[in-house]
């Protein structure tokens, strides 16, 4: 009977599963989000609008509701300029293309209940268009205006890591390292960090999860860039692990971050993944810090991910 059938490998599986994916699959996207995609589903239960319009970018939700706006005047101008010329008061009798830009604007002037007084309907079928088209406005606008406060209040994702993670020399061992800061001015208390590692175990055929320990799990206050350590020791799930194991076992290292927002009186939460190709060895990240400002703690962001030569022990 083999090792690994007498004491076969613990995981601390975290919710991806072991054998869902191929040896090379990466688990956590570099923008922090699942790698995963879904198949299988229909339109209606793929369909999800409102996520889609509070997680895209801010230039392509001001492009889509721009864009219904124009539609949907554009169809309330047409059922207008269908209704006849004489449905619309307050204009010199037009045709063709005036007739229908003229629509147009009283289309505007419904749809957001401005009604500056000139344009006015003066028939029944355009005043029922004009009363439908008010009661879509009223509700178009609420909805509108809903998402961008959800967009406005949904939590950012400021945090800034380092480009690279490195295996760099600890006290008088290795360490696994990764630094990480702030983007923004929010207050971040009560900070804490949760590291696994994921490898592949070619003798099981599935991916193993093993938590590991950490320098320091939990700050007060993160107002500064904080760099993670973890201590590669005898406890160490890769103690005597070279750089070529991390390739042949296609490590990923993936980072749980939590904290409270005292601005916004919210708990964050991130989460961030380097994979082996992304992790440095022999190296030491740079100082951060810099004295020139007298009486402030000055941080250089750039130099965040920079790194030099370092001899491992």
């Amino acid at each position: 009977m083999s090792d690994t059938k007498k004491n076969p490998v613990k995981s601390e599986e975290l919710g991806f599963g072991q054998k869902a994916y191929a040896k090379s699959t990466r688990l956590i996207s570099p923008n922090g989000e699942f790698n995963v995609e879904k198949g299988g589903l229909n339109f209606w239960q793929s369909l999800d609008i409102y996520h889609e319009l509070i997680s895209m970018k801010w230039w392509n939700f001001v492009g889509v509701i721009t864009l219904v706006f124009l539609v949907a005047n554009l169809l309330f101008a047409t059922l207008y300029y269908a209704a006849g010329i004489d449905s619309i008061a307050g204009h010199a009798s037009q045709s063709g293309l005036d007739h229908f830009i003229t629509s147009f604007y009283f289309s505007t002037q419904s749809i957001t209940t401005v009604g500056y007084g000139k344009l006015y309907p003066d028939s029944n079928v355009a005043s029922i268009l004009a009363a439908v088209e008010s009661f879509i406005g009223l509700l178009g606008f609420a909805l509108a205006t809903g998402l961008m406060f959800a967009r406005f209040s949904r939590p950012g994702r400021n945090l800034i890591y380092s480009d690279k993670a490195i295996v760099s020399p600890y006290q008088d061992i290795n360490g696994l390292m990764f630094r990480f800061a702030s983007g923004s001015k929010n207050q971040l208390i009560e900070a804490e960090v949760d590291v696994v590692i994921s490898y592949w175990s070619a003798s099981g055929n599935r991916r193993i999860f093993k938590g590991v320990n950490l320098e320091r799990t939990k700050i007060n206050f993160f107002s500064m860039s904080w760099t993670i350590v973890h201590p590669i020791d005898e406890k160490s799930p890769i103690h005597g692990w070279t750089k070529e194991d991390f390739e042949e076992k296609q490590v990923e290292l993936i980072i749980m971050f939590k904290a409270f927002d005292d601005t916004y009186v919210r708990q964050v939460y991130d989460r961030m993944s380097y994979t082996a190709d992304e992790i440095d060895w022999g190296m030491k990240f740079s100082p951060i810090y810099d004295d020139a400002k007298k009486g402030k703690i000055f941080i250089d962001m750039e130099k965040l991910s920079k790194t030099e030569p370092a001899q491992l022990n």
